[in-house]
């Protein structure tokens, strides 16, 4: 043996040593290379398991099969370049051995060039997992996880070949976990916007760029064919519109399983102020991986880079706010299950609003939801509607609206109704990215809040109603008395629940003889929108001077905060409402 090679395998060592993985684990390990080598490296991996038939109860005792099961390799390795975060080797790629049971072996070199490594290895061959609860847990094959009395199962599992997967690397450097983290550092001194949310949260960051600027985007999140569920979009601040947005369009394959997905591209963004996010579910993430992760673990999340120095200069925090602090002319935020809220307010002049309202949408329609009514004539004039919404982060029924209504002088009713799941504070799926503002709020589209603008809420220009009973619940037998000096003209205002017959309906009864003078009835009545059982009354009638009984009754279900179905558009007034002519 010469001096020379002597020397060289006195210099070599193990960098890399990821050995006896569990069936649901991801490792990673750091080596610093001084100089330019070939490294000796050995992988022992997993090709996509056999396809095999499976019954249907097999599949639904599963659970938790992923899509892209015949084509993902449940167990392989790869090492990142950790400076540039770009994937040096990957096992996949390799030109490996097959085993007869679909193992994959690599024994070979590998030419690096000197620099900072991660070595990683992803090991997903469980198909299966359940906790340790009683004895079918026991049966021939299954595997018991690190302690945690979770069992599993699946084709590398249940023949043991698990046990073999492996990566070592030895060569002449040193392995180094705190340099791995000094290059990430490095990668991230760049970067303007950095949002790493844990599971099921957002993270939000606002920014200012005071010269056009090329910003470098590289995002990596959770997209498969029902949808995204960990991603990123930023908007203008002032516009609200997304001017850019990770899809499942605009990325790349991620590696590991098919669903993580990247996107790596620079944005040219003009002058202006910028909102950036990022939103996880509750599944898939660097907490805890349910399927192969991607290349780059550690930067799950978006990453926002301006790399030259002098164009950083030009970038500036900003503190975002979808809702402005004490701007709000309403503010009907954190609704719970089965709430039904509503303010009023009143307009002395034109104003633009935006209105900010967040809600829950299944199958195409909204269940969870806000509208607008105008106070004098009972009518919607903004309602949020699946069609005019878009998603809002975490499950794919969170819906928003964030858009500008032009309203003219007047009153007007700001309504939300809420059905019985899903709501704030007692979410059943991942909340939405802004999920404080689960609700409605409306504010100036434009500028600060003109307090001489808004007047507190008058329903009418004069007056108060002669009889009311408004807000009817269920079972109702309600009544009041109100007279008349002399004969007049008066206003009856009623709303009700009908279906070619009344069942909630007002009416009116002379006080002394009991004789009915007005009855609302289905056909008098017309439909006063929501569900089309709601029906609306508004008309005049002449009644003689007396004293009279204004009366309401109402079944047993949908009436004010008890809807089983859309509450009309001006909830408030369930019930019946009679007023002097010219009190309106």
């Amino acid at each position: 043996m010469t001096p020379a090679l002597l020397l060289v395998l006195s210099l070599t060592q193990a960098l890399v040593d990821i050995r006896d993985l569990s069936p649901r684990e991801h490792r990673v390990a750091g080596f610093v290379l001084s100089r330019p080598q070939a490294l000796s490296l050995t992988a022992v991996g997993a090709e996509p398991r056999p396809r095999r038939e499976r019954r249907e109860d097999d599949e639904q005792r599963a659970g938790a099969w992923r899509d892209d099961e015949w084509t993902t390799w449940p167990a392989a390795a790869w090492i990142l370049d950790a400076r540039t975060r770009e994937v040096v080797w990957d096992l996949r790629a390799a030109d490996t051995q097959r085993d007869r049971n679909g193992v994959r072996r690599f024994s070979g070199t590998v030419q690096l060039p000197a620099g900072v490594y991660e070595a990683h290895y992803g090991s997903f061959p469980a198909e299966w997992s359940w906790q340790d609860r009683d004895a079918v847990a026991l049966l021939r094959g299954f595997v018991r996880s690190r302690g945690r009395g979770e069992r599993y199962s699946g084709p590398y599992i249940d023949d043991g070949s698990y046990k073999q997967f492996t990566l070592t690397i030895e060569g002449d450097g040193r392995a180094s976990i705190p340099a791995i983290d000094s290059a990430r550092a490095a990668f991230a001194a760049a970067a303007i916007v950095s949002l790493r949310p844990g599971r099921s949260a957002t993270a939000r960051h606002g920014f200012e760029l005071t010269r056009p600027t090329a910003v470098d985007v590289y995002a990596i999140g959770e997209f498969t064919r029902d949808g995204a569920f960990d991603y990123a979009w930023i908007i203008n601040a002032e516009t609200r519109e997304r001017v850019w947005e990770m899809a499942q369009e605009n990325s790349d394959p991620a590696g590991g399983a098919q669903k993580n997905r990247l996107v790596r591209e620079t944005l040219r963004l003009p002058v202006g102020r910028y909102a950036a996010y990022f939103v996880n579910d509750d599944t898939h993430d660097p907490e805890e991986w349910n399927a192969m992760p991607a290349f780059d673990p550690a930067f799950w999340g978006l990453t926002l880079r301006v790399t030259d120095p002098a164009a950083r200069a030009a970038v500036k925090p900003y503190n975002y706010e979808p809702v402005p602090a004490g701007q709000t002319i309403v503010s009907l935020i954190g609704v719970g299950d089965r709430e039904t809220r509503s303010a009023g307010f009143t307009l002395r002049r034109a104003m633009d609003v935006r209105i900010y309202a967040l809600g829950e949408g299944v199958g195409g329609e909204m269940v969870d939801y806000a509208w607008i009514v105008d106070a004098v004539n009972h009518r919607r004039i903004w309602m949020m509607r699946y069609e005019n919404t878009g998603h809002a982060g975490g499950a794919t029924k969170n819906r928003v609206f964030d858009g500008a209504v032009r309203l003219e002088p007047g009153s007007y009713m700001v309504h939300y109704t809420s059905d019985g799941s899903h709501s704030f504070d007692d979410w059943n799926s991942s909340p939405p990215a802004e999920e404080r503002y689960w609700g409605v709020s409306v504010f100036p589209a434009a500028g600060r809040l003109d307090s001489s603008a808004v007047a507190p809420f008058e329903r009418g220009p004069s007056g108060s109603a002669l009889a009311q009973l408004a807000r009817m619940g269920d079972g109702e037998n309600a009544r009041a008395t109100f007279t008349l000096e002399h004969e007049a003209n008066v206003r009856i205002y009623a709303l009700g629940e009908g279906d070619g017959q009344m069942f909630d309906y007002g009416w009116i009864e002379e006080q002394a003889s009991g004789r009915v003078v007005w009855e609302m009835t289905y056909r008098v009545s017309d439909p006063a929108g929501g569900a089309r059982k709601n029906r609306v009354f508004e008309g005049v009638i002449r009644l003689p001077a007396g004293t009279y009984e204004l009366r309401y009754r109402s079944d047993g279900s949908h009436s004010y905060e008890d809807w089983n179905d859309d509450p009309p558009d001006d909830p408030d007034g369930w019930g019946i409402s009679v007023f002097r002519m010219g009190d309106r």
